[in-house]
This record gives structure tokens, sequence and C-alpha cells, in this order.
């Protein structure tokens, strides 16, 4: 029998949930780019998420938690391992007087109106963020001088081994587009807490947030965001408009001509075509003026 199936079966002897098989991950990217997934498995409940975690763990199967997938790039030939969906299940939202408990499958989208409609306010700016809680917090997403981080109280989260654990704001580290936690923690929930607003005022600051990104962003094409984290004291698109990069095109993947820190695509574009971008990106910004960029967004299934 063939290693996946029998694989599938042991899977599918723990786990409640919907298994896919090879799903295709371009599906699952605001990219529209990425080759399938052996395993694409949506938890059913908070039990069936500690079971796969533990046994990807004691089996040594390579795991990722997608969300949005707003932030990554994954390659053509796809993800050889498990890749864990939590849109279906973590998607609650209470509050209580200034605080809010939000699942880390909620869209920030939906967060943000939520707050809104009960006069919650503080992360306005944050407004057009496409991504889930979950993923927006592992990077400490942030727009406008306003990070996520900033109101975090706790959050709820599995570790590598499958168990719960709780963490304080104050245990964790976090900056720009960075946090300590752990790289295969999986958040489960998180706990903000916010200042009163006037429901109105905030849906006219959300969007004026939100046009002041239509009209910077290149957002009628298919990206991963902002490609490149921001160097110190600089900006990585204006490092990139002064090499000469904006409109560079290789196949289908294309340097903005809007904005030089996100590489579009443009129709057809391969993963290997953005990587390739990347690099030369990199490369031309590297010898002009000697700063090696980060990169912001997350590469996924490439060898190297």
């Amino acid at each position: 029998m063939d290693k996946r199936i029998k694989l599938f079966q042991r899977i599918r002897q723990l786990f409640r949930g919907e298994i896919l098989l090879d799903e295709p991950l371009s599906e699952h990217t605001t990219y529209k780019i990425g080759g399938p997934a052996d395993y694409f498995l949506y938890p059913k409940d908070l039990e069936d998420l500690m079971a796969i975690t533990e046994f990807c763990h004691r089996e040594g199967i390579q795991r990722f938690v997608i969300g949005k997938g707003s932030n990554i790039l994954v390659a053509d030939a796809g993800f050889r391992g498990i890749v864990i969906d939590l849109s279906r299940t973590f998607t609650q939202l209470t509050n209580k007087q200034n605080m809010i408990v939000a699942g880390s499958g909620v869209l920030l989208w939906d967060m943000l109106k939520y707050c809104t409609e009960r006069g919650l306010s503080g992360f306005e700016p944050l407004m057009g963020i496409p991504g889930q809680l979950g993923g927006c917090l592992m990077i400490n997403a942030g727009a406008f001088g306003v990070e996520i981080g900033d109101r975090l109280q706790s959050l709820r989260m599995l570790d590598g081994l499958g168990a719960l654990e709780k963490r304080q704001r104050d245990e964790i580290q976090m900056g720009y587009r960075y946090t300590d936690l752990p790289g295969d923690a999986i958040i489960i929930e998180a706990q903000f807490s916010f200042k009163e607003g006037n429901p109105m005022e905030m849906e006219m600051m959300q969007n004026q947030f939100l046009k002041r990104r239509r009209d910077k962003q290149p957002l009628s094409l298919p990206s991963a965001g902002s490609v490149f984290k921001r160097p110190k004291g600089d900006y990585a698109g204006r490092l990139i408009e002064e090499t000469g990069c904006k409109g560079l095109r290789i196949g289908d993947a294309m340097v903005s001509k809007k904005h030089a820190n996100f590489i579009v695509n443009t129709q057809f574009a391969s993963a290997e075509d953005v990587r390739r971008v990347i690099y030369e990106v990199g490369e031309r910004v590297l010898q002009r003026f000697g700063v090696e960029l980060e990169l912001e967004i997350h590469l996924i299934g490439f060898d190297s």
C-alpha cells in the first residue's frame, strides 16, 4: 500500500475533522501560487488540533498552519507534510466591557467590524490587513504606527508537542514584525483591551486608512503584501525604487509600478518567478546601498 495512504489512514484514526489530499495551496494564498499539500486538515475542535500536533511531533512530520495565506510564498512543488487551517473552528468573538477574546481563525477585518459595532477603539489603522488573527499575532502585524501587540493582554497557544500554554503580554517580546513566540507554536485565541470610542468616528477613520492603503498599494493584482521588512532608518520601497527595480519582471512576476515593495502576480506567475525577482531585487539593493533586505514574507516548501 502507498505510504501516503497508510499515513492518511493513521491520521484518520485520530483526527475527526476534514482531510484533503493533494490540496492545491494556490487556492489558499493571496498570491494564487503554490503546489499541492500532501495533507490539508480542518480540525473539528481543540482536541483535534492537539492530537494532530502531537502526532506530527512524534512522527517527525513537517507541518504549518495556514491563515488567509497573505504573507507566504509556497513553492511550485507544494508542501510535503501537513497543512492545518483553523478558519472553520477557532472563530469565536466575545467581549466583556472593553475586553475582547478572539479565536485565531478570525479574520482581522471581522474583528475590527466587531469592535466598531461595540465602540471599542484602538485598531482602526489595521483596517485592510488581509490576515487571520493567529498569523497577525505571530508576526506582530501593524500599519500606520499601530501594531496588533499594542493592545494584547494574553494569549493561549499549543507548543510544538501539542500542549496548551497561556502567556501574558509581558511574557512575550514583540517588536517590528517580530515576536519571540516559538516558530512551531499554534495560537488558539487572544485577549485584547480597548478604549471607548464612537462607532461612527471609528468607521470614518477606518475608511480613511483603507483609502490610504488602496491609494498606495497594488491591491488589484495578487500579492503577498510587503515582501521585505523596513530596514532601520529607511524604507524598503524607497531603496528598491532607487535601484530602478519598479517594473522589473521575470515571467509573470513583477515589482509593482505602484509600490516597489510589492511583487505582484500579473497573470500566471510561478513561485520560482517570484523568488527570482526577490533575489534580483535584494542583490541590486545590496550592491547599490550595502543594505541587506530581510524578507517579511515566509517561503514555504522551498529546499533552500
